[in-house]
């Protein structure tokens, strides 16, 4: 299949990519930014990341170019859908910037595809889109909530999804992130915990830590969440999965093997309560699991290790 990937030179679509030419797929990475060096090290397959692996086509691009899209729609089996602003507190502080970017960028790109003859989705959505849930582990059924501007960004997007598989036919998966880590997280400014801990913790600088560390995250390993993408491309109508270990981790004890892994203890500064944070949240993926044979693979302490040795290097 060609399949073109929006957001494929960002940290999770890197790692998409690289699994979809892996697996015999040609590419096509849209992305309005430049691939860092990290992307073009996995995308090439070369310690130096000068060369790009043949079946890549990179195309620099905003979501919103309908003219740009169409183009580059051409011949194209279907689309997965990565390009999003992800920071919960900027959306706070912009929401209009992300209701342009998320949103229209969504509506624009699935218009583009309708006129391009391209039906089928695979759209990045999170966890954010429950809030504070009743109960844990959170299935899909659980109701959804606008608890910030970013998480109104992917449910408006996600409904936009579903209004074209029930106008056009579209054949759309939605998978909901849980909390993503591993080797490439560079965002800037940087604000998931894990790379913010190794960071710190290789600097030795106090890791700041809410909440005494006692909320409760699904902490998946960058690879395994690829995976689930490929697990859910063939697949007709409209879906929507969980994407997670299906394992609640203290942050605290995130910070503890970390510790383990570096061989002496990372300081924190105490910043008390936060507001906004949910407390706990864990998936269960087992409607995943069971339309595809998905399952996270990588334990948190394995995952650690080679996030470790990604930023050492």
């Amino acid at each position: 299949m060609k399949i073109l990937v929006t957001g494929g030179a960002g940290f999770i679509g890197s790692h998409i990519t690289k699994l979809l030419l892996r697996e015999g797929h040609e590419v096509v990475v849209y992305d309005v930014v430049k691939p860092s060096a990290f992307s073009l090290q996995l995308l090439a397959g070369q310690g130096s990341g000068s060369r790009i692996k043949s079946g890549m086509t990179m195309i620099e691009g905003d979501t919103r170019d309908s003219k740009l899209l169409l183009e580059s729609l051409q011949g194209v089996d279907g689309v997965i859908h990565m390009a999003s602003f992800i920071s919960v507190e900027e959306s706070v502080e912009d929401p209009i910037k992300y209701m342009e970017n998320n949103v229209l960028g969504t509506a624009s790109l699935l218009a583009a595809m309708r006129e391009a003859g391209v039906r089928k989705i695979v759209f990045s959505s999170s966890a954010t889109v429950y809030g504070e849930p009743a109960s844990l582990p959170i299935t899909e059924d659980f109701p959804l909530s606008a608890a910030n501007p970013y998480a109104a960004s992917k449910i408006a997007s996600e409904a936009i999804c579903e209004s074209f598989f029930n106008t056009d036919g579209f054949d759309v998966s939605i998978l909901r992130y849980f909390n993503p880590y591993g080797p490439g997280e560079i965002h800037d400014p940087e604000t998931h915990a894990i790379p913010n801990f190794v960071k710190a913790g290789l600097e030795k600088r106090p890791i700041t830590l809410y909440w005494k560390g006692e909320q409760v995250r699904d902490f998946i390993y960058v690879e395994d969440l690829a995976a689930a993408h490929l697990a859910v491309l063939q697949l007709p109508g409209f879906n929507v999965f969980n994407v997670g270990t299906e394992k609640g981790t203290k942050v605290i004890d995130v910070l503890t093997a970390l510790s383990d892994i570096l061989g002496y203890e990372i300081l924190t500064e105490d910043k008390g309560d936060r507001k906004g944070d949910v407390m706990a949240n864990y998936a269960s993926s087992q409607k995943l699991k069971e339309a595809t044979g998905w399952e996270a693979k990588v334990e948190l302490v394995e995952g650690l290790k080679k996030t470790v040795e990604y930023f050492k290097s």
